[in-house]
């Protein structure tokens, strides 16, 4: 892996690469060097239950976790929710949605509630949001600082388009982090 070398853009412990973050990270490095920015890759590769620690760690920190006890249950028990079976946390998720928290289910599910995706004017509720590019190791997070994420927001703009792989981001403001999308890399001809 080339990124654990990297002087800029540092892995944090237990981020988890894949072969098409790997080689991204380790490209963004050079400009954040030229911007004089540390930061920090603090999530790469997640599994489904990955994506649930952090719906039910955001249910407690929201103090909803009593209102949607069943997330806490099995990843993959049901409920029945307005008259329909569900995935157990899939009402909480769709709460978190619908207060703005952006963060993809487990597995495949359907909004439950009224959710406008930051920049989107139209309600997602009814639609079946798909799981993570983390959990597919075709995403990465960015971390920001403690003067937010707008640094962080220049260098990857500046770097979009130039570095192969980079396919593009997503600003999770609740979560203090860039999320970096990547695309497939072939990785003979990569450079």
């Amino acid at each position: 892996m080339k990124s654990t070398d990297n002087k800029w853009l540092i892995l944090k412990p237990n981020v988890i690469l894949t072969e098409h973050i790997d080689p991204v990270i380790h490209s963004l490095d050079e400009y954040f060097e030229a911007a004089n920015l540390k930061s920090y890759v603090t999530s790469g590769l997640r599994n489904s239950e990955d994506q649930l620690r952090i719906i039910r760690t955001e249910l407690t920190r929201r103090g909803l976790a009593g209102e949607y006890q069943e997330a806490f249950d099995s990843i993959s028990g049901k409920t029945v929710y307005e008259n329909e079976e569900v995935y157990n946390w899939q009402p909480g998720w769709s709460k978190l949605l619908s207060l703005g928290f952006v963060v993809n289910p487990p597995y495949s599910a359907k909004c439950l509630m009224d959710y406008f995706r930051p920049g989107s004017i139209s309600n997602s509720k009814g639609r079946v949001i798909g799981q993570s590019p983390h959990t597919r190791g075709r995403a990465f997070d960015i971390g920001g600082g403690p003067d937010g994420l707008g640094n962080e927001l220049r260098v990857i703009e500046s770097a979009m388009g130039k570095v192969k792989g980079l396919k593009g981001f997503l600003l999770e403001r609740n979560q203090n982090c860039l999320h970096i999308d990547v695309q497939f890399i072939d990785m003979e001809n990569f450079k």
